[in-house]
């Protein structure tokens, strides 16, 4: 059977970042050079179940991790799906092949719960720490997880839809190519609560996880609901890849500049449309933070016994037009940061 997974490791071999650490509002314990690895050779190995790595997102999280990894002195295993066709199913089995091997910790993205939170109640009550980033935070309490890092999803949708309704959109369509997590989905529930409270209409609209790198597939998809309800005067996605799918679609529509585009998530290419004008916003959920944090919690929960209490959030952040120029040449100076590409 054709292999799914990919397992990827090791330490970043980019230099350090100059001032990575304190632009996490963290102070360290020790001088830097002071610190040892958090794992001796004949331990078991560190995990992270993290997301694919072909989306731009997630190699910002990656590199998180690589950069926390090369100044904390951590060995840690990237784990992740190649094939995102079946990732409702993959992921489980993925999560399960980590468990098998006795980490010493596993750091997991809990994208999809109904098959990753019983392996990871699993995982807990064998005595295995499991900190969760990016997605499962609602869950993380109950599964024994020490704690949450990454976005509050509820807050980011509601704030999305708080700028469209206060700019005036009548009727929001969120586009959600995900659905399935639970997380991606509480963003189009906080979008579409704030819209209602406003008074404005709203659609809710999915494809296939299949379908989720495919722009071309999100932009006839994102067309067809604009063609069938000419009401549509906003549209909100959860990530970059269907936010150019959307102006794409309002192009093809002939409504480019008529129809407000706001996403989650950062590419290049949304920030340069947004500092164009043709995309609103972008809500940032800083994915670089997730990884990096998630290395130090777990470098210092090893060797210290210490850790954040309860959720640690990393967004949203919202990008438009008054700190677009400055994301970007961040982007520029260091590559991925942003989870742009």
């Amino acid at each position: 059977m054709q292999e799914l997974f990919r397992f990827a490791s090791g330490l970043a071999s980019t230099a350090t970042r100059a001032g990575a650490v304190a632009a996490l509002g963290l102070g360290l314990a020790a001088p830097l050079a002071a610190i040892q690895p958090a794992m001796a050779q004949d331990e078991g190995p560190i995990i992270a179940v993290s997301g694919p790595l072909s989306w731009p997102f997630f190699a910002a999280v990656k590199q998180g991790f690589d950069d926390a990894a090369e100044i904390f002195g951590v060995e840690y295993q990237y784990v992740a799906v190649t094939d995102t066709a079946n990732m409702t199913s993959d992921y489980p089995r993925l999560l399960q092949q980590a468990i098998s091997r006795n980490p010493r910790m596993l750091l997991v993205g809990e994208f999809f719960p109904d098959g990753m939170d019983p392996l990871i109640k699993e995982a807990t009550a064998a005595g295995i720490p499991v900190l969760i980033h990016n997605s499962g935070q609602f869950f993380w309490a109950d599964n024994g997880s020490m704690g949450f890092i990454g976005e509050d999803p509820y807050q980011m949708g509601f704030k999305a839809g708080e700028i469209q309704a206060e700019a005036g959109v009548k009727h929001g369509l969120c586009f959600n190519q995900v659905p399935g997590n639970p997380t991606v989905e509480a963003r189009c529930t906080g979008y579409v609560d704030a819209m209602e409270k406003a008074g404005a209409e709203t659609t809710y609209m999915t494809i296939g996880t299949g379908d989720a790198t495919n722009p071309q597939a999100m932009m006839q998809a994102i067309k067809g609901a604009l063609q069938s309800n000419q009401a549509i005067d906003g549209i909100y996605t959860l990530n970059a890849v269907p936010a150019i799918s959307a102006l794409r679609a309002t192009e093809e529509v002939g409504k480019a500049g008529e129809i407000m585009i706001g996403t989650s998530d950062l590419s290049n290419e949304v920030l340069e449309a947004i500092k164009a004008g043709q995309i609103a916003f972008a809500m940032d959920q800083q994915p670089y933070l997730q990884g990096f944090m998630s290395i130090q919690t777990a470098f210092q929960y090893l060797n210290y016994g210490l850790h954040p209490i309860g959720l640690v959030t990393t967004g949203p952040l919202v990008i438009d037009s008054s700190n677009v120029e400055r994301t970007l040449e961040v982007n520029k100076e260091h590559s991925g940061v942003r989870g742009a590409s």
